[in-house]
């Protein structure tokens, strides 16, 4: 189970929710019915990142500024053609 999956899970049962003390029990109870299995998720999300940077995917931090500086002067130019 993913963050956003927990997330949504989450707003559903708050969302159930008259009052505040009610909301509190329901997220201490929604926790301890949520399987935590994070150890896992992490490992095998940092094996998959380590095979990505084998096969050479990824970019060093100077391509990551070059990227931003052309997302930047494209959004300046998409801003004027708008306005």
């Amino acid at each position: 189970m993913n963050t956003l999956e927990l997330k949504n899970i989450l707003i559903s049962e708050v969302a159930k929710i008259d009052d505040e003390s009610s909301a509190l029990k329901t997220i201490l109870d929604c926790r301890k019915t949520t399987p935590k299995n994070y150890e896992e998720q992490y490992n095998e999300e940092l094996k998959v990142a380590e095979q990505e940077i084998q096969n050479g995917n990824f970019y060093s931090h100077n391509e990551v500024k070059e990227k931003i500086k052309t997302y930047q002067q494209k959004f300046k130019n998409i801003i004027i053609l708008i306005l």
